[in-house]
């Protein structure tokens, strides 16, 4: 790392001197390629690697040039070099997006530790997509509660990485999330602590996050309390997606029955949607009403149809549901006593001791398709 030369744009608050700056940018391997203040924004440059902001502690200034640099220049990591006392403010810059924070102490090591913590947030970056593998994001829809949303998205993810194809599912049913009861996960970390860390994540800081599953499979659960769901806002949802999906090969996302911000969020960076539906008018109409609504949405991804509890016996045959949804479903998942029991034991049914009974069969068959699609 001695020898690399890292290209930053640089602004500044209003309330730092000249002097300052040169001193935190004094390190010859820190190669400045604007420098812009708060009146100016972020300098109209594209050859950059990293941006800098050097500000004063709680400078609100600072926290909105943040927050900016994520949306004119996406993908490149931001760190903060802060004078005087950073606690209290470190929080605040993480949660704005700051990739790190330099204290601004010691003259002659200043520019030194900004250079470091420019290097290293470049470096992660680049390292993030050396190792991408372009993984595929599976989001689970079932517009009506109760269709069998959770028990697709577990025993699908489960049923991947068994097949040694890793899956991570991640429970978007914020308030109500019943992954971690499916699978029989613990919620000691969940997409609540995730958010209050601070900071942009990366893969190696997820993986503090995922909790594991005996198939493989990992798990990022929902919140433990509904007031915690606001702290996950769709601008992470999307951040969350694009770093899993560059380290695991399938991310199953498990959604409430709703179009929520935070759901079509991950509409947005899917590249399959699974819709779960049952034998009964009122599922039938939301299904056919939420595969209308993709289309308003522009979504262009492959949506495959998994008509759960298929065998019932409620008035309502197969024929009636391609006239209703206009299409065959593509895997039928039949009842069984064995489904409520591997729910309320918090195992999927596909890892269960009864995983060759039919339920299981489909489920792995719809995992099935996902694996022949990406060979």
């Amino acid at each position: 790392m001695s020898g690399q030369t890292v290209k930053a744009l640089v602004a500044v608050d209003g309330h730092v001197n000249g002097e300052l700056v040169e001193r935190v940018i004094g390190d010859p391997r820190v190669a400045v390629s604007a420098v812009g203040d708060p009146s100016m924004g972020w300098p109209s440059r594209e050859d950059a690697e990293a941006l800098l902001v050097v500000c004063r502690d709680e400078s609100e200034e600072g926290l909105e040039l943040v927050r900016r640099a994520h949306a004119d220049y996406p993908g490149r990591p931001v760190v903060v070099a802060c004078e005087g006392s950073p606690n209290g403010f470190l929080r605040k810059a993480f949660r704005a997006g700051a990739e790190d924070v330099v204290s601004i102490t010691t003259p002659d090591q200043t520019a030194i530790d900004t250079y470091l913590a420019l290097a290293k947030a470049v470096a992660r970056r680049d390292s993030d997509k050396l190792t991408a593998t372009e993984g595929r994001v599976i989001t689970v829809l079932g517009p009506k509660g109760g269709t069998g949303k959770t028990l697709v998205s577990t025993n699908l993810a489960a049923a991947l990485s068994s097949e040694h194809q890793r899956a991570v599912v991640i429970d978007l049913d914020l308030q109500f999330g019943d992954v971690g009861l499916a699978m029989g996960l613990r919620p000691e970390r969940t997409l609540y602590d995730l958010a209050m860390s601070g900071g942009s994540p990366d893969a190696t800081k997820l993986e503090g996050y995922i909790v594991d599953h005996v198939s493989g499979a990992g798990a990022l659960l929902a919140p433990t309390r509904p007031d915690q769901a606001a702290s996950v806002t769709p601008d992470s949802v999307r951040e969350l997606i694009r770093v899993l999906r560059a380290s695991t090969p399938f991310v199953v996302i498990d959604t409430p029955p709703a179009f929520s911000p935070e759901v079509i969020a991950a509409l947005d960076e899917s590249t399959d949607i699974c819709m779960v539906t049952m034998l009964d008018a009122p599922s039938l109409k939301n299904t056919k009403i939420a595969l209308e609504t993709l289309q308003l949405l522009g979504v262009q991804v492959p949506v495959r149809l998994v008509l759960n509890r298929s065998d019932s016996n409620v008035g309502i045959s197969h024929a009636d549901v391609v006239a209703i949804l206009g299409r065959a479903p593509d895997v039928l998942v039949p009842s069984s006593r064995e489904v409520v029991r591997s729910v309320n034991a918090g195992e999927p049914i596909v890892t269960a001791s009864g995983k060759r009974n039919e339920p299981a069969k489909a489920l792995r068959a719809l995992a099935g398709l996902y694996l022949r699609e990406g060979s």
